[in-house]
C-alpha cells in the first residue's frame, strides 16, 4: 500500500481538529479555488465569499472524505457546488452544455499556447458559458484529466468532452476574429 498523498495526510489531520493542516490546505489551494470559483461566479469578490464557504465546508465536513476521489477532485466539487449555491441564491441560471456534438476538433491547446497576447485569449474565455469556462480552466491551466473535471463538476466525463469541445470551437472563432 502506498503512502498518502499530502492532501490526504492534511485532511485526516483537519477531520482531527488541526488549524494547522486547515491551512496548510488553504496555502496549497486557495488560489487555484479561487481562479476556479471565479470562472463561474464572474466577480472577484463573490469568488471570494465562495472560497471562504468552501474552506468552511473542508473544515466541517473533513472526516467525511471517502477517498472515493483525490483530496483535491473532492474539495474542488465542494467549490462548484458552493459556487452553483450562490449563483442559484442570486437568481442566475447554470448553463446546460450542448451534449449532441462528438468532440472531433484538433488540438485547440497548440493555438492558444502560440498567441502573443495573452489578453486576447483572456477575452475571449471569458465570453464562454460558465461551465466552459471553468472546464477550460480545470484542464488547460489546472492539468486536471477529464475524469478528474467530471468528479469536480458532478457530471459525466462524456458532458466536460463536450464542454471542452465546445470552448475550443469558440476559443478558436473568437481567437481567430481578433487576429
Amino acid at each position: 500500500m502506498s503512502p498518502p498523498d499530502d492532501l490526504t495526510f492534511l485532511l485526516g489531520r483537519v477531520a482531527a481538529g488541526d488549524k494547522r493542516a486547515m491551512r496548510a490546505i488553504y496555502m496549497s489551494l486557495g488560489p487555484q479555488l479561487h481562479a476556479f470559483i471565479q470562472t463561474r461566479v464572474k466577480d472577484a469578490h463573490e469568488a471570494a465569499d465562495v472560497l471562504q464557504e468552501t474552506m468552511l465546508a473542508v473544515w466541517q465536513q473533513a472526516d467525511r472524505f471517502e477517498g472515493r476521489s483525490t483530496p483535491r477532485t473532492w474539495i474542488f466539487g465542494i467549490a462548484r457546488n458552493k459556487a452553483n449555491d450562490r449563483l442559484r441564491r442570486a437568481g442566475l441560471p447554470l448553463a446546460e452544455p450542448d451534449e449532441s456534438v462528438p468532440d472531433e476538433t484538433p488540438d485547440a491547446q497548440a493555438a492558444i499556447i502560440a498567441l502573443e497576447q495573452g489578453e486576447a485569449l483572456r477575452h475571449c474565455i471569458e465570453m464562454l458559458k460558465p461551465v466552459q469556462r471553468a472546464a477550460v480552466h480545470l484542464a488547460y491551466f489546472r492539468d486536471l484529466s477529464c475524469a478528474e473535471i467530471a468528479q469536480i463538476e458532478g457530471c459525466a466525463v462524456g458532458t466536460v468532452k463536450t464542454r471542452l469541445h465546445h470552448a475550443r470551437l469558440l476559443l478558436l472563432h473568437c481567437l481567430s476574429r481578433r487576429k
